[in-house]
């Protein structure tokens, strides 16, 4: 039997309870890395729009609310200091919700049914770019803006009122969460217990910070402070060449987007298993001292890893000769994520292709991906690439081509772990 959700509309909040408690987060120096949620909405958005035409991206647009909740859903957890929050950042119970929609629903999928699938894609969408974020975009970060004066509301705060400057401020979208259905598979799957006005409240919450974000972004003189906090990491937001950065994490955002459509069919994404990989294949000159922060090369899985299944034995870097070149295998947050950051030791080979070998891979939940590899190359490019070449990613899968105390609190929660658009935005990056 079908378990209802019910979703509650909005709600108001007392201004003076609001603004106190705002008043008194703002005074706490809490760090954080992350994405925040003005971005999480976009690159949520612009992900959509990289998908192929097709009943995934139908759904996604007529459930264009639903999308956008979902995208802010995780953070809610930390803006009421509950753990819900982390747990919903990851696989496990972005699995467990999707085995609950393919239990209840089947094709032709109902109306209910796809705002489950929306809201999925949302949730699914936030964990994937908070990990692209923080282990490709904000690892450079951290070491670009070193000795940076920061801010109140961290680096994630900062650099979400400059990528709403840029790309354009939002409303937070009309609210919707299946309250009950979250807090029943939090528990039953997760062994959380959370009540379900808890995430209500949390939820709620997180569409403030969007509001106030998009305001302060409006603010020339406030965004200025901001990028003066966090120069490189402000600067370099719409960045196509910068690894991680919004805009070149929508398109493997798309592709997660694909590979869950996969799984509501009952097909196994670990035999499609590489979603990208930076640098991408056709992207020469990639750097090759092991002193340089840009020589690292990254893939994505398309499911989480099995952290004991991630290391030298079962990925390897070999160059044309056959020589093979020693890295570090970092499986960024450890069980379970997705990005697999490799360093060189000694540095690659001053020139030539080199080839990523990966198999012996596991999943978090269980079986082995299906081996693969991609490549890389050293080798110094003829000419420069055009200027809006955009290839900083490769797709494994073709796709075409104030008051800021709110935000100061979900980077608080964050812990330093994680962590509707109005007019005059850009086009899809």
């Amino acid at each position: 039997m079908k378990q209802q959700a019910r979703c509650r509309g909005p709600r108001a909040t007392a201004p003076w309870f609001l603004t106190l408690t705002l008043a008194w987060v703002a005074l706490i120096p809490w760090p954080a890395s992350a994405n925040g949620n003005v971005s999480h909405i976009w690159v949520t958005l612009w992900a959509r729009d990289h998908l192929p035409p097709g009943e995934l991206r139908d759904i996604l647009e007529q459930e264009d609310v639903v999308l956008r909740n979902g995208a802010n859903f995780p953070d809610g957890g930390y803006a009421v200091n509950d753990g819900y929050g982390e747990i919903a950042h990851w696989e496990p119970f972005q699995t467990a919700y999707l085995d609950w929609i393919v239990e209840n629903f089947e094709p032709p999928w109902t109306d209910e049914a796809a705002k489950h699938i929306a809201f999925l894609m949302g949730m699914a969408s936030h964990g994937m770019c908070d990990q692209l974020y923080d282990c490709l975009y904000l690892h450079r970060g951290g070491r670009y803006d070193e000795g940076s004066p920061g801010s109140s509301i961290g680096m994630d705060g900062s650099t979400d009122v400059c990528l709403a400057a840029e790309a354009g401020p939002l409303d937070p979208p009309e609210f919707w969460v299946p309250d009950e259905l979250m807090a029943e598979l939090m528990v039953e799957e997760m062994g959380h217990a959370v009540d379900p006005a808890t995430i209500a409240d949390g939820h709620a919450l997180v569409a403030f910070s969007v509001y106030f974000v998009s305001e302060v972004s409006q603010d020339p003189v406030q965004v200025a402070e901001h990028r003066e906090a966090y120069p490189w990491s402000c600067d370099h937001q719409m960045d196509l060449a910068v690894p991680g950065s919004p805009p070149v994490a929508a398109p493997a955002v798309a592709v997660y987007y694909q590979r869950l459509w996969d799984r509501l069919h009952g097909l196994d994404p670990r035999d499609e298993p590489l979603m990208v990989s930076y640098p991408a294949a056709d992207q020469n000159g990639h750097p090759t001292d092991a002193g340089d922060l840009e020589s690292m090369v990254s893939l994505v899985a398309s499911r989480g890893i099995g952290q004991e299944t991630a290391s030298v034995e079962t990925v390897t870097v070999t160059d044309e000769e056959g020589l093979e070149h020693p890295a570090e295998v970092q499986l960024c947050y450890g069980n379970g994520s997705h990005v697999v950051n490799l360093k060189p030791e000694q540095g690659w080979a001053d020139i030539g292709v080199h080839t990523v070998s990966v198999e012996g891979l596991e999943a978090w939940d269980g079986g082995g991906f299906v081996p693969f590899d991609f490549a890389f190359t050293t080798a110094v490019p003829w000419h420069d690439p055009p200027d809006d070449c955009s290839c900083s990613a490769s797709p494994a899968r073709g796709l075409p081509g104030g008051l800021l105390g709110l935000v100061a609190l979900l980077s608080a929660r964050r812990g330093g772990r994680r962590r509707g658009r109005r007019s005059g935005g850009p086009e899809t990056p």
